[in-house]
């Protein structure tokens, strides 16, 4: 049974792909969107992006990865303004929880990669109001 609760600052969200499909969209093209000018050359769409294998930095193992998702990680990450002012705040923690692997994150913790929003306007933007980009809070089942 999943249990409801008013979401607060200890409440982890994430990306909801769930939440893609249900609206019929393709979160791939929201994450092609997200990479850098020169990224978005070498991926002209969403489509025949292969698999590339990608070497853990904390336990050298090496995995297939997205080569999407692989791009934004190592170079479009890499940019001054990947993260910043300049991007709406939902983009800012869209692409953080990309960064991370999708690894839940509470506003306070988003705070700490954001820290010119103050954790309860984080809070206030993901937890009131439509769902943007499947950012939405984690469910916990009893």
């Amino acid at each position: 049974m999943t249990v409801w609760k008013r979401p607060s600052l200890d409440t982890k969200f994430h990306i909801d792909y769930d939440w893609w499909t249900a609206q019929g969209k393709d979160v791939r093209v929201a994450v092609r969107s997200q990479l850098c000018q020169d990224c978005q050359t070498r991926f002209p769409d969403h489509r025949n992006t292969e698999a590339v294998d990608w070497v853990d930095p904390d336990t050298a193992e090496v995995v297939r990865a997205d080569a999407l998702i692989q791009c934004l990680r190592a170079e479009c990450s890499e940019k001054p303004d990947f993260i910043g002012r300049s991007n709406s705040l939902v983009t800012n923690i869209f692409r953080i929880l990309l960064l991370n692997g999708n690894l839940p994150l509470t506003p306070t913790e988003l705070h700490g990669q954001i820290p010119w929003v103050e954790p309860g306007a984080i809070l206030r933007t993901l937890a009131s109001g439509p769902v943007y980009m499947g950012l939405r809070p984690t469910t916990k089942t009893d």
